[in-house]
């Protein structure tokens, strides 16, 4: 008898147990936040917080950049503008009956976003746009040829076109006091007539060039007039220079067949098309180009000093050439400036 009446003792227990863990979770389940949109940028805006409870609900904020709007068991959000560079948070305290939770609405401070970076622009012109997002007071400096417009939340830069011969490099800066961002706008127009100064023997000489862009990016045709022999021949333009490679056939000249070679002062000559002549871009204060041209390693254990036009009967080997047609070494092109007819 005494082992019955533990067993219904026992039994009893754990029926209330069952029941009192019922209860906790009807109770906790009659407040439920069930999706949040609580993060802002510095813009503020609208968010919304949905929750499920069985009774109605009340919300509050506890900081007046974040306002509140209560529809059923929705809770819309409208965040003001951030004008501080400091990330901030608020708590939004939810209630409906008994039950009481707290959702954090966060939003970031004015961050200064910039993309601004290296441009060239093409001898027509053309326009740049760039990320600019921020609430500070900046300051953006150009150059004179360039002009700019602000358009939301983005910069545009304007180039207009240049003229044959044209280079100019300047640099732009964003600024607002503690962070700058700056790049270099650069625009050129390779087009257009050059002096090509030479030596032949001890004496110095002007020519004239004329560089026209091909069909190949970077690639230009010069055409001499006033060189031991006239000609067109190819540059490439890389990273500020211009690069002309040898062993480029150049015509005929009956009964011969003329070649671009290296030449260096000892006397020297070579054909190979891996050995090149290089000139950087210098410009002036009126953006007038010169090209000093001068060697660049790329000729084993000999210099270039400048040109030899060799005659050869094919291709250029030691059996087929046959001399020359004379030599043009320290070269070097400039703007072709028209002289006053004052």
């Amino acid at each position: 008898m005494r082992k019955l009446m533990n067993l219904l003792i026992l039994a009893l227990c754990i029926m209330v147990v069952g029941c009192s863990d019922d209860d906790d979770a009807v109770k906790g389940s009659e407040l439920t936040v069930i999706s949040t949109e609580a993060q802002f940028t510095y813009k503020g805006g609208a968010g919304l917080i949905k929750v499920l409870a069985t009774s109605a609900i009340e919300a509050t904020a506890r900081d007046s950049w974040c306002h509140i709007s209560v529809s059923g068991q929705d809770i819309s959000l409208s965040v003001d503008l951030n004008n501080s560079i400091s990330s901030r948070t608020t708590m939004v305290t939810i209630r409906s009956a008994n039950e009481k939770t707290e959702v954090p609405v966060t939003q970031l401070g004015d961050t200064f976003i910039c993309t601004l970076k290296d441009v060239t622009f093409a001898p027509a012109g053309g326009d740049a746009t760039f990320a600019l997002d921020t609430k500070r007071d900046i300051k953006i400096t150009v150059p004179q040829w360039i002009t700019y417009r602000r358009d939301e939340d983005q910069v545009i830069f304007i180039a207009p076109a240049i003229q044959d011969g044209g280079y100019r490099t300047s640099t732009v800066v964003i600024d607002d006091g503690d962070v700058a961002y700056t790049a270099e706008f650069t625009q050129m127009n390779l087009n257009g007539i050059y002096d090509m100064l030479y030596t032949n023997g001890n004496k110095q000489y002007a020519a004239l060039c004329k560089v026209e862009s091909t069909e190949t990016a970077n690639v230009y045709q010069l055409t001499t007039n006033g060189m031991p022999v006239d000609a067109s021949f190819l540059a490439t333009y890389s990273e500020g220079s211009f690069i002309i490679s040898f062993g480029q056939y150049l015509g005929d000249i009956d009964p011969y067949k003329v070649y671009l070679c290296a030449y260096d002062n000892a006397g020297r000559l070579g054909w190979g098309t891996t050995v090149q002549y290089v000139a950087p871009i210098a410009t002036d204060e009126n953006y007038n180009m010169t090209f000093v041209f001068a060697d660049n390693g790329t000729w084993q254990d000999q210099h270039v000093d400048g040109f030899y036009y060799g005659k050869f009967t094919g291709t250029p080997s030691n059996s087929t050439y046959k001399g020359g047609y004379g030599t043009a070494t320290d070269i070097v092109m400039q703007t072709h400036l028209e002289k006053s007819t004052d």
